[in-house]
């Protein structure tokens, strides 16, 4: 019995030996192991939680945890996000109400002219009235584009893309609007190769359409000249459009297409269009796929280049 009992006390004694020194290993090569991607991980999301947007999360190891740390950095990625659409939609806001204070001063104004009888003659009257007209156009393009811009930031925004003749449906859409734009002082000239590209032809229209609108609304003498030009390319379709307006500086050149920019900083000219017009421009081209980016003519003026994909050519 005696020696049982020893027996049991040596294999007990050896018991907690294994456990102490499997607890110690646990500790000294897995736990501490695991301790410190956690530490990083975790302050990593404190700081990004707190709004610190420009912490990075840096961990060089290659295992389990690589993996969270680039989930981490995809959430910082997605605040990042967030905060841009709510900037962006705050300065949607603020360019709606700076932009139709203007036109709807103006239509208050004349108005009271009318009801205070200021305008005391029939040829007076027809003037405050087309004016009031003028100016009630004027909001409703401007609602328009907004209600446009808006439809575009919705993932289900409907669109017909096809493989289109680029070359012709441009020219088909110029031969419309050419005379039109010719009669405000802007000229437009084609030069248009063969080109089929993967578009949404009322996109693809109003982009055109857009882009001209804001070359005649900037132009500085009084006839300008614009010209769309289509060509195949291995990268894709090029449709450019160049003005000879007074352009815009190197550092105005990459926020054309944002919402409400304009080159000038301080907005002294809100009649010329609601600032929606190249941001829509922008956002149409990307839901097709491609690319846009804006560059200094020579010598002076504007040039805008979207590359679309190629679309694939009707043998039958």
């Amino acid at each position: 019995e005696m020696v049982l009992a020893i027996v049991a006390v040596i294999l007990i004694a050896a018991i907690l030996i294994a456990l102490i020194l499997t607890n110690h290993l646990l500790t000294r090569f897995v736990f501490r192991k695991i301790e410190e991607p956690l530490d990083i991980l975790a302050r990593g999301v404190q700081e990004i939680g707190a709004g610190n947007l420009d912490y990075r999360i840096v961990y060089d190891g290659d295992d389990e945890f690589t993996p969270i740390c680039a989930e981490a950095l995809r959430l910082r990625r997605s605040v990042e996000e967030t905060q841009r659409q709510e900037e962006s939609r705050k300065e949607l806001m603020a360019g709606i109400s700076h932009d139709l204070r203007s036109p709807l001063t103006s239509i208050q104004a004349y108005v009271e002219g009318l009801l205070d009888g200021v305008a005391n003659t029939p040829e007076k009257q027809q003037a405050y009235l087309r004016t009031i007209k003028a100016k009630a156009e004027e909001i409703q393009r401007m609602v328009s584009q907004i209600f446009q811009f808006s439809k575009m930031d919705l993932e289900n925004y409907p669109m017909q893309i096809e493989s289109l003749a680029l070359d012709e449906e441009i020219g088909a859409l110029l031969e419309v609007v050419g005379p039109e734009y010719a009669e405000k002082g802007l000229a437009v000239q084609a030069d248009l190769a063969p080109a089929v590209a993967l578009v949404d032809a009322e996109l693809l229209r109003r982009i055109v359409v857009n882009i001209l609108d804001n070359s005649l609304k900037y132009k500085s003498a009084a006839e300008g000249h614009a010209e769309v030009r289509v060509l195949a390319e291995a990268d894709g379709v090029h449709l450019t459009i160049a003005d000879d307006g007074p352009g815009v500086s190197a550092e105005a050149l990459p926020k054309l297409f944002d919402v409400f920019y304009r080159s000038d900083p301080s907005r002294h000219n809100p009649n010329q269009g609601s600032g929606l017009g190249l941001a829509i421009v922008a956002r149409a081209v990307q839901r097709m796929g491609g690319s846009v980016r804006a560059s200094a003519a020579e010598p002076h003026g504007l040039v805008i280049e979207i590359v679309l994909p190629k679309g694939e050519e009707d043998h039958g």
